[in-house]
């Protein structure tokens, strides 16, 4: 084999593998394994965002939930579920399951709940249930999908995304939502 045949099929092999699509473009937004801690706050209308703890007099951090992702077992089964309140203990709100590329809400509490069914109702211009995510590794998300239009995902950085829920969104029994991630 001549040199110039070799240069030729090492050229071609160079431009073949080089055209190929490269690994990091397949990169899910989420990695299975990832340490993710949960905040809740709330905004009503004309009012300043606070933490869900702050409501029973506790430190913004008291009610942080924390959780490995998992693709098989919800990561937040009993999210906002705490025992001891100055009220008594108060059940979960949602079942909050992540995967590499999505997240599904869904609401718990039966329209009985003694504590929830206070809350049950459509959301009015100017509340907010925020929901900030944070994660111990880069997330790779860079934009979403989601399936209720009161509800939007925003990336506040490389490890931190809050998953709103405002006006318009209807907050009753049976309730659930995604969101889809890219």
């Amino acid at each position: 084999m001549n040199f110039n045949k070799i240069f030729f099929l090492s050229l071609l092999g160079i431009l073949v593998f080089s055209s190929c699509k490269d690994d990091e473009d397949n990169t899910l937004p989420l990695s299975e394994g990832v340490n993710i801690t949960l905040r809740n706050t709330l905004q009503d209308p004309n009012e300043a965002e606070g933490t869900y703890a702050s409501l029973f007099g506790q430190a913004d951090n008291a009610f942080d939930e924390v959780a490995t992702l998992s693709n098989s077992v919800a990561e937040f089964s009993t999210a906002l579920a705490q025992d001891g309140t100055p009220i008594g203990d108060i059940s979960g709100l949602y079942n909050i399951d992540f995967t590499d590329s999505k997240i599904d809400f869904t609401l718990l509490p039966t329209a009985d709940d003694p504590f929830w069914q206070n809350v049950f109702g459509v959301f009015p211009a100017g509340k907010f249930d925020r929901y900030y995510f944070t994660f111990s590794e880069p997330h790779n998300i860079s934009s979403y999908s989601s399936n209720n239009s009161s509800v939007n995902l925003r990336i506040d950085s490389e490890t931190v995304i809050v998953v709103e829920i405002s006006e318009a969104y209807d907050m009753n029994p049976g309730i659930s939502f995604s969101i889809t991630l890219d």
